[in-house]
């Protein structure tokens, strides 16, 4: 009899080598002592040992876990309390992690939607299939922030005995960020996450306080403010920029207290941070500024200046305008944009004494004055001033989904029908809410039949499977017969239809 080979790694080897050059060439390794495995046939040929040893193999690999070396066994997993996925749902799973009939991001938007629909119906996943639905949510956040308690009782024990997977069930006795990060998934902070974050490395407390800043902003702040003295300057700065995240007045008297720490880094964050409160003090100071700029000229038509700032004192310097540096040309104009950034879009209206859309028709300035405005309208996502911007013409992805549902279709319908896709309509189509309206997405449909529709196939293949509504199948259908077999516009409309077929088989398992 061959001797045991000593690991499960170099034994799995040695089987792998018995398989390729054959068992009558090679010798089938005996398993290691650590499996604690019996044949029952000891007196067996090789091709049966080899079989019986592939089968063990292959239970290792489904089990999810490496045997122990020594230590205290494993307590078994418990029993689940959640009714299993019913068969017709479990094969849909099996597909998607084995053999999807579609693209990479799309099978990752089809897995969320099956385990939202399980964790709707209470269901959990089929035990054989939680090893390879671990494996790939642990490298795709979309999927594991999706897993809920679809994973059952066992699912969770098995994520335990892995470190790869015990993130997933906030089960990692080494790693308290897994808590915290598996709570805020969850909609529900840790009770223990801030003394946890205390001991984290720099990126995964940066990842936990973020996350938790989602589900519990004010929490997270005090934790910020009572650890800010003993916070390495990168820690400081990379905390303080997720301050935006559900940002409010009260994160003001912190971010003020940033303003004067001795970290640039820290200064740049608080300056993006307080961008986002225009009612701040900083916010009143800058508007303060921007309104000493603002100059209506004119009797009959009155135009609005914008003149540049001189050089910044240093309550200025602290707000955010950088020191003058000998030999820079454009201090000023970069002065006037963190200006414009930082105060109320009121400011402008209150110097013209009219709205926004007359207070924009009235600008008189460069090019990089609305743009400096545009950019704070998009990240403040103001409504009204984007609809003046548009109607000025300001052309900005960003303004897009601004625009009030009628007025944003019908924008981007206009530029569906123009020759070449431009970036603003291709970014505006992948930002809109999915799925689109059915005229838009006959608009794009129509786009996408016409001769010279290969980039837009490129552009929009992505987000064409959930974007595309389910109504307009026969549409999808009827455009795929007289499109070349081995065009890109066929097969993303084929993995369109594909997709939409996939959602309907998946509502009905769980009915």
């Amino acid at each position: 009899m061959t001797p045991p080979v000593g690991s499960v790694d170099a034994w799995i080897a040695e089987l792998r080598t018995a398989a390729l050059v054959g068992p009558a060439r090679r010798e089938v390794a005996e398993p290691p002592a650590e499996l604690a495995v019996v044949r029952r046939a000891p007196e067996a040929s090789r091709e049966p040992r080899l079989l019986e040893a592939a089968a063990v193999v292959d239970v290792l690999l489904r089990a999810g876990a490496r045997p122990a070396q020594g230590g205290t066994p494993v307590e078994p997993a418990p029993e689940d309390s959640r009714p299993v996925a019913g068969a017709q749902a479990a094969q849909l799973l099996h597909l998607l992690l084995t053999q999807p009939p579609m693209s990479r991001s799309a099978r990752d938007d089809l897995l969320v939607e099956w385990l939202a629909a399980a964790e709707a119906a209470g269901r959990r996943v089929p035990e054989v299939e939680l090893p390879r639905l671990l494996t790939h949510a642990a490298t795709r956040p979309s999927v594991a922030s999706a897993l809920h308690d679809t994973l059952g009782e066992r699912g969770r024990w098995l994520a335990s005995l892995n470190p790869d997977w015990s993130a997933l069930a906030g089960a990692d006795g080494s790693g308290a960020g897994a808590d915290v990060r598996t709570a805020a998934t969850d909609g529900r902070p840790a009770e223990d996450w801030a003394s946890a974050w205390q001991t984290l490395p720099s990126v995964e407390a940066v990842a936990a306080f973020g996350q938790a800043r989602l589900v519990d902003p004010a929490g997270a702040r005090v934790l910020l403010e009572t650890e800010w003295g003993s916070l390495a300057a990168r820690l400081r700065s990379e905390c303080t920029r997720l301050l935006t995240v559900g940002i409010s007045p009260d994160d003001e008297p912190l971010l003020e207290r940033a303003l004067d720490d001795r970290a640039r880094s820290v200064r740049e964050s608080a300056w993006r941070a307080l961008d986002q409160l225009p009612s701040s003090a900083r916010g009143e100071r800058m508007g303060r500024r921007l309104s000493s700029l603002l100059h209506v000229r004119g009797a009959l038509r009155r135009t609005l200046e914008v003149d540049v700032p001189d050089d910044p004192d240093e309550a200025a310097v602290r707000d955010g305008l950088a020191p003058a540096v000998p030999g820079d040309v454009q201090p000023r104009a970069q002065w006037l944009e963190t200006i414009i950034h930082g105060a109320p879009l009121s400011a402008w209206t209150e110097a013209t004494g009219k709205d926004p859309a007359t207070t924009v028709a009235m600008l008189r300035g460069d090019a990089a004055v609305l743009a400096a405005i545009t950019s704070t309208v998009v990240r403040r996502g103001d409504r009204e001033w984007a609809a003046a911007l548009t109607a000025r013409g300001v052309a900005d992805p960003g303004l897009v989904p601004l625009l009030p549902a009628e007025q944003r279709i019908a924008r981007l319908r206009a530029g569906l029908q123009a020759p070449t896709l431009s970036h603003e309509v291709r970014e505006a189509l992948h930002r809109e809410p999915r799925p689109w309206d059915p005229a838009l997405g006959r608009a794009v449909l129509q786009a996408l039949t016409r001769r010279d529709a290969e980039p837009v196939a490129a552009a929009l293949g992505a987000v064409l499977p959930t974007a595309l509504p389910a109504e307009l199948a026969p549409e999808v259908t009827e455009a795929l017969a007289g499109l070349d077999p081995d065009s890109r516009t066929r097969r993303v409309l084929a993995e369109t239809l594909q997709i939409h077929a996939f959602r309907t088989s998946l509502t009905e398992a769980f009915r």
